[in-house]
């Protein structure tokens, strides 16, 4: 979804805040991004790390989808992903884009995906396109009460 306040384009989803390890947690979250026109308008499927210095640092990644309810995310993207018991980031992503149409997942980060993540989505049908994290001016993180998740990372 793409909400403009003014001249302020949004884009606007609602997913999960995914914290990885033992203590693996899936914390349902909205996200108010203000972002250039054409991106706000052309991202379905999110995942934002606004800490993380590296892939192999990850420990807590948003992803959400555009215009979704945090319960229809929970629904289509987490409840099967938790049958599993277990997935990668690579499965996680997925998961996020194919379920949100499209096929492609925009990756908001301060660092570069490494190319076995980008061969992993793509043997899955997925396109992973890499942003720096400065491409969001502004954002609005709403987070509900964490809910332990028996997915590992």
């Amino acid at each position: 979804m793409v909400h403009t306040a003014g001249m302020y384009p949004y884009f606007i989803g609602s997913g999960v805040l995914l914290e990885a390890g033992a203590n693996a947690a899936a914390v349902p979250a909205t996200l108010h991004a203000q972002t250039d026109a054409l991106l706000a308008s052309s991202v379905r499927a999110a995942a934002v790390d606004f800490e993380g210095v590296g892939q192999t640092d990850l420990a807590r990644l948003l992803v959400v989808a555009a215009g979704w309810t945090s319960s229809a995310f929970e629904r289509v993207v987490m409840a099967p992903l938790r049958a599993r018991g277990a997935a990668t980031l690579a499965d996680v992503l997925a998961a996020l884009a194919l379920a949100a149409g499209g096929g492609t997942v925009h990756l908001f980060s301060g660092w570069l995906p490494d190319p076995s993540l980008v061969d992993a989505l793509a043997a899955q049908g997925v396109t992973l396109i890499a942003h720096p994290l400065a491409s969001i001016e502004r954002a609005a993180l709403i987070t509900g009460q964490r809910s332990r998740s028996p997915l590992a990372a």
